[in-house]
């Protein structure tokens, strides 16, 4: 592998493990919000997966560059503490919002599109990542059903989800904006991941 697709790969995986943590937090603290015991399990599930997606990444990123530390982006940080606000607040929704859906979808995206530039530049995994993949959407589908369910018993809130979505949205470009170089090395287009991160959701979140 050249050195600077190892190193603009290590950076990726850095970014990624941060996300999974965040998703892990949110599961977590979600599942004591919830009373529904299918939902809740749903959640206890997600979180330990997130753990293990965080701990693979971490692992990986050792792999590729051994000693040496990234941080996560500064957009993806900022993305961190609105989450954090979410949760300090209680906020279901605003916590679904940008955990499940958007910070979801967005790394499903990530691992979709980036699959083929990673077998292309030899970088290994490739089981766990489709694993990975898997389960991402399966989180993603999740929060997509725990959103919509809010909407019939309150429809009045929908208009706040589509309002959540497009703020989550629009930090997502500013992470890709920050990381264009990251996907570029690896033959990507960085703006073609917010198109079909906004294509992928439902008319009822994108208010179309």
């Amino acid at each position: 592998m050249h050195p600077e697709t190892r190193r603009q790969t290590t950076r990726l995986f850095t970014a990624l493990e941060y996300g999974e943590q965040l998703a892990h937090d949110c599961a977590r603290q979600q599942a004591r919000w919830i009373g529904d015991a299918r939902a809740q399990r749903f959640l206890n599930t997600q979180a330990r997966q997130e753990a293990s997606h965080a701990a693979f990444y971490r692992r990986a990123a050792e792999w590729l560059m051994p000693g040496h530390c990234y941080k996560a982006p500064a957009t993806l940080q900022q993305y961190g503490r609105h989450l954090q606000r979410a949760l300090d607040n209680n906020d279901l929704c605003d916590s679904l919002t940008g955990s499940q859906v958007v910070l979801e979808g967005f790394g499903e995206q990530i691992i979709s599109r980036l699959n083929r530039g990673m077998d292309n530049h030899g970088i290994g995994f490739r089981r766990l990542r489709r694993i990975l993949l898997c389960q991402e959407h399966s989180h993603y589908a999740f929060g997509l059903r725990m959103l919509q369910q809010q909407t019939v018993s309150e429809p009045a809130i929908s208009g706040r989800i589509q309002a959540l979505a497009a703020d989550y949205l629009q930090q997502v470009h500013g992470i890709i904006d920050e990381m264009s170089d990251v996907f570029i090395s690896l033959d990507e287009d960085p703006g073609e991941y917010c198109t079909d991160l906004l294509g992928n959701l439902p008319d009822w979140i994108r208010g179309s």
